[in-house]
């Protein structure tokens, strides 16, 4: 991967103005939008550098709300035209996107020891207690495999290589072609008009058969 980077021989600005040919996904601020005003978390989880994801999403949400943001990617550093990376972890990949999810399971099941004898005399089933913090990952490449496995809800974006890995190893998926329908099932989770348990059922149809179940 260093011999990658040891060959671009960019300035950051001129890196910059490639990325300018780069369309931002549809429904992608609106979904943020509403994470944010409801205080559900968001974070991105990337193969790519921290240094071109805010600077991409700062045209767009401000340089201040981009700092602000949650990047879990290599961190990346240009002296002149001499780019250097710092790798998330030493994964094929150079980043398991399966190791921030584990972590934010493993911090919740911390905070429900915590509270067990509360929870014991609500009564609480363990679907709902596992509602209380749904892990939604959105991907579409072979970076996101590890962590297919690992989200309680996962969208896969429609004909690119993570849903054609989700079809071929049976593993429960939701096709997506734009940040609009992550947006409505969270809508949905929040709002109770949608179940963890109806999402699991669409997710495991779409794994087992070759009909799309939305």
């Amino acid at each position: 991967m260093d011999y990658w980077w040891s060959n671009v021989k960019l300035t950051f600005d001129e890196g910059k103005e490639l990325l300018k040919e780069v369309p931002i996904d549809t429904g992608f601020l609106e979904f943020y939008s509403y994470a944010k005003s409801n205080d559900i978390p968001f974070s991105i989880v990337s193969c790519g550098l921290d240094i071109i994801i805010r600077e991409y999403l700062s045209w767009y949400l401000g340089q201040d709300e981009a700092e602000k943001l949650t990047v879990l990617a290599n961190h990346g550093q240009v002296i002149d035209r001499q780019w250097k990376v710092t790798y998330y972890d030493n994964s094929p990949h150079s980043h398991d996107k399966s190791t921030c999810i584990k972590e934010s399971k493993e911090a919740f099941k911390r905070h429900l020891v915590q509270d067990q004898i509360e929870k014991i005399h609500e009564h609480e089933t363990e679907l709902q207690r596992r509602e209380q913090h749904v892990i939604v990952f959105c991907g579409d490449g072979i970076s996101d495999l590890s962590a297919a496995r690992e989200a309680d809800v996962l969208f896969a974006r429609r004909g690119r290589d993570l849903e054609k890995y989700c079809r071929t190893h049976k593993i429960p998926f939701l096709p997506f072609d734009t940040f609009d329908q992550v947006r409505e099932l969270i809508q949905g989770l929040k709002n109770k008009t949608l179940t963890l348990e109806e999402i699991n059922k669409r997710q495991q149809s779409n794994a087992e058969t070759d009909t799309i179940a939305l």
